[in-house]
């Protein structure tokens, strides 16, 4: 028995070479501004942690309790947030800029950007609905242990014979709802210029009627997450090492300086040729699985 996950992997490698083949310059570089924005799959590096002296803790921490301290901490807090919601709209309008882009195979920002505007707001507040649904089922699970500790007694932890199954029940569909709305209905509110429940309403008999395709759908998805997630991380690898040994054993010469930047610059350049025919092949992946199905959708 054929499967439409499997099937459709030769058909995403042949549109992604189709695509990226022969190279043109501009395309990647558009496809890498895309794809970042997005956020499919953003680079993993690996991360720098710093021992703090308990000395220096002591030292100065009378100073976080100062009302500049805490003034400013709110300050970079508020911005922080704000710089989080601007990315996360644009990377929600990106997704339908992407999706255009491989359909059409023309490879446009500013003005499919504007075209998309309002379904990318749509879809943000419907991830921020679903955001908010896993904070909740966390909280559930965080607020009995608090008060059991603050109250000194051990009866607010009964709720977590409650809270601890349901949250394991909310992670991982809020985590399929997530998947099946950037894979499946964006395309589909693309196509049909519907909003996120509209495109929900178009998806949901196909995906009644062929839960086993889409279930296959997600184990091929998880492995070629996997093989991606290697991929990018011997990239990251790679880029910070050099990196790296050029910022901590090289003396702050401006000649120094000038050889971390440029280092900096090809490992971000290298970075985005990993991931563009990586996410462009992941992404035709969905889009020809879902235009195999019975939902109204076509790649052409």
């Amino acid at each position: 028995m054929s499967w439409y996950a499997v099937e459709s992997l030769d058909e995403a490698l042949a549109e992604t070479r189709s695509l990226l083949v022969p190279v043109d310059v501009g395309v990647w570089v558009r496809l890498a501004v895309i794809t970042l924005l997005a956020g499919l799959t953003p680079p993993q590096t690996p991360t720098i942690s710093v021992d703090v002296p308990p000395q220096a803790i002591v030292e100065y921490g009378d100073a976080f309790t100062q009302p500049q301290f805490v003034a400013a901490a709110l300050s970079l807090l508020a911005i922080a947030v704000v710089v989080v919601l601007l990315f996360a709209v644009i990377g929600a309008v990106m997704e339908f800029v992407l999706v255009d882009a491989l359909r059409s195979q023309e490879v446009r920002v500013l003005a499919p950007f504007r075209q998309r505007l309002g379904s990318g707001l749509r879809l943000f507040g419907f991830r921020i609905l679903v955001t908010v649904a896993v904070l909740l089922a966390l909280a559930a699970v965080v607020a009995p242990v608090i008060l059991a500790a603050s109250a000194e007694t051990p009866l607010p932890l009964l709720a977590l014979v409650v809270t601890v199954p349901l949250l394991f029940v909310v992670a991982p569909v809020a985590a399929l709802v997530s998947e099946f709305t950037t894979a499946f209905v964006v395309p589909l509110m693309a196509e049909h210029g519907d909003g996120v429940l509209d495109g929900w309403r178009r998806l949901w008999p196909t995906l009644r009627a062929e839960w086993r395709e889409f279930a296959v759908y997600v184990l091929v998805k998880i492995v070629l997450l996997l093989g991606a997630g290697v991929v990018f991380s011997l990239a990251g690898a790679i880029v910070a090492v050099p990196v790296g040994i050029a910022v901590f054993g090289a003396t702050l010469t401006p000649v120094a300086l000038v050889a971390v930047a440029i280092a900096a610059l090809v490992g971000v350049v290298l970075l985005a040729a990993v991931s563009v025919p990586v996410v462009t092949a992941l992404r035709y992946h969905s889009l020809c699985t879902l235009a195999a199905s019975e939902a109204e959708f076509t790649l052409r």
